[in-house]
């Protein structure tokens, strides 16, 4: 019987994972069929339901995986009063989006991505970013609409960074993210 311990059970969990994302690579989520993922990923459709009941299920594994993944880097870090956009901060998201680009690439192409990031831009910024603006005396009406400004331009930048493969180090990206918050201090300047 599989178990989710198991590691022939593993296995095949991961198969349709790695499978769903070459797929996605092709097409939009919607169409994708159970069939079609068990032909890709080499198993038999009584295989991919003793494991999910939809694709849909298999899709948010992933993306619990992929944030229990990015929140564990941020152990230990939390609210430790630097702005919420410095690089202490940034950079663990940045390396964790570089580490996991495939996914990301095709997430983000999605045309369900929109209501899922806006999901998880919304974890982000209750859990963690408007603590953080509080303790820099933030007004609290202000911070929706800062988080919505950067949730914007960071979002464009990553897809960008995405479509250029992640060539650039995660530190470079970076650099122009805090280049872009500080633009008004860097007029005359080289960015």
């Amino acid at each position: 019987m599989n178990t989710k311990n198991n590691s022939r059970s593993r296995e095949t969990r991961e198969r349709l994972k790695e499978a769903l994302l070459r797929l996605l690579a092709r097409r939009d989520i919607l169409d994708v069929t159970v069939s079609r993922l068990c032909q890709e990923a080499g198993v038999n459709r009584s295989t991919f339901y003793s494991h999910y009941d939809s694709i849909g299920d298999l899709m948010e594994e992933m993306e619990q995986e992929i944030g229990a993944n990015l929140i564990g880097r941020f152990r230990g870090t939390n609210y430790d009063g630097q702005p919420p956009f410095s690089p202490g901060h940034l950079l663990p998201i940045l390396e964790h989006i570089r580490d996991n680009r495939d996914f990301y690439r095709v997430y983000l192409s999605q045309s369900t991505a929109q209501h899922r990031m806006d999901w998880a831009f919304g974890q982000l910024l209750e859990w963690y970013v408007r603590p953080l603006l509080r303790g820099l005396a933030v007004k609290e009406e202000a911070i929706a609409y800062y988080f919505a400004f950067f949730r914007a331009g960071f979002l464009a930048l990553i897809q960008q960074w995405l479509q250029n493969q992640c060539q650039e180090e995660p530190e470079v990206i970076l650099s122009y993210v805090q280049n872009l918050l500080r633009l008004s201090e860097l007029e005359g300047e080289q960015v």
